[in-house]
């Protein structure tokens, strides 16, 4: 048994019909109940760890195991730390894993996961499948407060933005919420069109015949990946709305769509996002997978 493994996105599920997933090859020299304990023995050594932390902690919880990652985030990034919870139980009955992501601990406190992975290991041969179900959930984190801290630099004002607020609209929901917006030119009348310029201006975006406005992100040092958004702008709202789709340059698999929201009396700036919910089985969960699988099965090796 070696440590390379391969896997094929996007494939009919053997477990079910009409769904998804993605398959490994087969996998030789070991049982399905040797590869899912190989898996948990592996997590809870801390193979997860990315290196790029600055804390790392692996714990026990209610019969699964927490593993929690602080990640400092660069100064022009807005700067800070955020805490992200990816919670692992096992089913050694079912030969399967459950895998909950939690972005922060805003999300981690209110139960709210991003994502639940899933992993069930087949016998006869022994195979790998994988899928990833995204939850519907709004999103209000650093990411998005930096996004904002950016465009508040660009407007010159000394408005300050806070993650994780009560919603101008719905004080049950959270968003990255400004101060009041009193010393900048910008009025919530004339901020799509200074968003507009803005985005083709300062950030190179194009703009399209039918008005909206496709960004390309570059990735930055490890904590984001070179991703598309398309932007719209709602005038009637005074809202762009940002489409994501991650590493998609053909526009088609929506991740999440961004809200930026220009509110009066006072002049305020609002932001937040919410996932797209369904089940994934793509190549950007192929890569999560993968190097989950190899890192397990070189381990594995080694203790043979």
């Amino acid at each position: 048994m070696g440590s390379s493994i391969s896997f094929t996105a996007a494939v009919d599920s053997p477990s079910e019909a009409g769904a998804k997933s993605i398959m490994s090859d087969a996998i030789d020299g070991r049982s399905a109940e040797e590869l899912v304990a190989g898996i948990e023995k592996y997590v809870r050594a801390g193979g997860t760890a990315r290196g790029l932390e600055t804390k790392f902690d692996v714990v026990s919880k209610d019969f699964g195991v927490l593993v929690s990652q602080r990640f400092d985030i660069p100064g022009f990034l807005g700067g800070g730390s955020n805490t992200c919870h990816t919670w692992y139980r096992f089913d050694t009955q079912k030969n399967a894993a459950e895998i909950q992501f939690y972005a922060n601990e805003v999300c981690f406190d209110r139960g709210e996961p991003s994502t639940t992975s899933c992993i069930k290991v087949h016998s006869s041969p022994v195979k790998v499948e994988f899928w990833v179900e995204a939850h519907e959930l709004r999103n209000s984190g650093l990411v998005l407060k930096a996004m904002m801290d950016k465009v508040l630099s660009e407007m010159g004002t000394s408005a300050q933005s806070s993650a994780h607020q009560p919603s101008v609209s719905d004080a049950s929901k959270l968003s990255v919420v400004s101060t009041p917006i009193e010393d900048s030119s910008v009025t919530p009348e004339s901020f799509l069109e200074f968003f507009r310029k803005f985005l083709v201006t300062t950030m190179g975006a194009t703009e399209l015949p039918d008005e909206s406005i496709i960004e390309e992100r570059s990735g930055v040092l490890g904590f984001t990946s070179r991703s598309f958004v398309r932007h719209v702008m709602d005038r009637s709202g005074r809202t762009v709305r940002c489409y994501e789709f991650g590493e998609d340059e053909s526009l088609q698999d929506l991740l999440a769509t961004t809200h930026c929201q220009a509110h009066a009396d006072p002049f305020r700036l609002e932001i937040w996002s919410v996932n797209e919910p369904g089940r994934r089985a793509g190549e950007r969960e192929m890569k999560a997978v993968e190097r989950l699988l190899q890192g397990v099965l070189k381990d594995m090796q080694s203790e043979a």
